[in-house]
């Protein structure tokens, strides 16, 4: 009995031996006639189901295969072509079965509609034009050319608009961005009317005249592309210098007044020197007008050193060391 098990098992090791592993683990792969994939590389797992061991199976389906068409249209993928792939990454075909014939591959995209990049397009107008926004307050856009629907070869892309120029001329660039690379560019331009409360003259307002909140009022308007950040509460104008004449009935914006300038070029100005708890003052001269916050040229009195500084308040200069 012994003697026979022995003789029964040296017979399967022999028949092990002769006979190619393939048949007992044959590999095979079947191409799917249609398959839609992300992004544009085609890989043999993209496209095929692999019967293989995990490390075997992981390595073919990562073999490149090509492109998807950059048309739109399909490309076909057969199976010699699939074969010459895996011979080319060092990997032999004679043990693999292949079902299917085969394979029709696209990419996967989206198109973006023109009422899509129309409505976007008008979104990121209202957000980044500051019109001091309330309820009376209309933003309108209408495109000076006909917009063309966007076609987005990767499905996780997305649309940017990107200013050109002043953003109040109504000019934009989409961009259609994939993995942060603009993939793709378009210029539109649009005509931009706004609708709201403004500040506007009640009467003429001489150069150099000190703006009274008797001289203004708040009126609705239609404004056609401003050119401006428009004002819509009297306190923002109230108490500036006008620089020019500003005529009745005329929309007041930040070009009518002056500067307000809490450091005059020459005037003598309070020099702050600080570094950590050190505090030092010292006298000097201001070299150039300033706003709070401004950096500007100084001249000590003491050491006649030329200093940049922050006008810090009136008259007032510091320099951080």
């Amino acid at each position: 009995m012994f003697d026979l098990k022995f003789k029964n098992l040296f017979l399967t090791l022999i028949l092990v031996n002769f006979f190619p592993l393939s048949v007992y683990s044959e590999i095979r792969i079947k191409l799917q006639p249609q398959v839609e994939i992300r992004g544009r590389v085609i890989y043999l797992g993209d496209i095929a189901e692999i019967d293989a061991s995990t490390e075997l199976k992981q390595k073919l389906q990562a073999i490149e295969l090509g492109s998807t068409n950059k048309t739109g249209r399909a490309r076909t993928i057969t199976i010699p072509h699939v074969k010459a792939r895996i011979l080319k990454h060092g990997l032999s075909h004679s043990d693999l079965s292949f079902d299917g014939t085969v394979s029709s591959v696209t990419s996967k995209t989206m198109t973006v509609s023109a009422e899509d990049i129309y409505s976007q397009a008008g979104n990121f107008f209202r957000q980044n034009l500051i019109f001091g926004k309330n309820d009376f307050t209309q933003l309108e856009i209408r495109p000076l050319q006909q917009i063309e629907p966007i076609r987005v070869d990767d499905v996780d892309s997305e649309l940017k608009f990107v200013p050109i120029g002043d953003l109040s001329r109504g000019c934009l660039e989409a961009q259609v961005i994939s993995n942060g690379i603009v993939k793709k560019r378009v210029s539109l331009t649009f005509e931009i009317m706004v609708s709201q409360p403004v500040v506007v003259a009640k009467c003429n307002i001489p150069k150099g005249v000190r703006i009274r909140a008797d001289f203004l009022s708040i009126e609705h308007r239609e404004i056609k592309n401003p050119a401006n950040v428009l004002l819509t509460r009297i306190n923002q104008v109230q108490g500036k210098i006008a620089s020019g004449l500003i005529s009745k009935g005329k929309i007041i914006s930040r070009s009518d007044f002056k500067k307000d300038f809490i450091v005059s070029k020459g005037s003598i100005v309070v020099i702050i020197v600080q570094k950590g708890n050190l505090k030092i003052q010292a006298h000097g001269k201001a070299l150039e007008d300033g706003t709070l916050g401004q950096l500007i040229r100084v001249i000590s009195l003491n050491s006649n050193k030329e200093r940049i500084g922050e006008v810090a308040g009136r008259n007032q200069i510091r320099i951080h060391f």
